[in-house]
């Protein structure tokens, strides 16, 4: 009977790493594929009663190593920035700009989960949660605490990141659906290039 139970129990823990590493390599090769890419997107913000307590949706693009578009369209328009080297933030209905380092400004940002082209698990402990409706999903925790976020959960499908929920240490998660996605996009350069509106109010130093 011990021998029996041992060998569930080695048969248990095989099992449960060889999914581990199903989950992780499948959610590898699904962001290695995001170097060049639009997409729309849908956020909802939830608080800690899962309580709406933002709506808002947009459009992305990437261009990696370095670059990203991330427009909010409604209900207010926001345009984020990245062009390689420094991180742009507009805040149109304010006319104010803020501009920062990229390494600074991004750090712990949820969008460098997507920007990021090394392999996930070297930050990350990657835990598969399993298919939910028509959607695959992978947890991932930091291993650091210096994030904005405690959980993260990537939902794929036919090997494309799909969506994503972001939860923090209070309670509050942040959902994110993309919509229309398309790979190996050609982008224009100028949409990874922001130039101040005249007039707009420009904090930090940049440019």
């Amino acid at each position: 009977m011990k021998k029996l139970v041992i060998l569930f129990l080695v048969v248990s823990y095989l099992s449960g790493t060889a999914f581990a590493q199903s989950a992780e390599s499948r959610l590898n090769a699904a962001l290695k594929s995001l170097d060049n890419l639009t997409a729309d997107f849908k956020q909802t913000v939830l608080d800690e009663d899962k309580q709406v307590v933002q709506q808002s949706s947009g459009r992305v693009a990437i261009q990696r190593p370095g670059k990203f578009s991330w427009i909010y369209t409604t209900p207010y328009e926001q345009q984020i920035i990245a062009d390689g080297s420094e991180l742009w933030v507009y805040d149109v209905d304010l006319d104010q700009v803020t501009v920062k380092p990229m390494e600074s400004g991004l750090a712990a940002a949820p969008i460098m989960i997507l920007m990021r082209q090394q392999e996930i698990g070297k930050e990350f402990v990657v835990s598969e949660v399993g298919q939910r409706k028509f959607l695959y999903w992978v947890r991932l925790e930091p291993k650091t605490k210096d994030m904005d976020y405690s959980q993260v959960y990537i939902g794929l499908k036919d090997g494309v990141v799909k969506a994503m929920e972001l939860r923090d240490n209070f309670g509050q998660s942040t959902q994110i659906v993309f919509e229309n996605l398309r790979l190996n996009v050609v982008h224009n350069p100028d949409i990874f290039r922001f130039i101040p509106p005249e007039g707009v109010d420009v904090f930090g130093a940049g440019g």
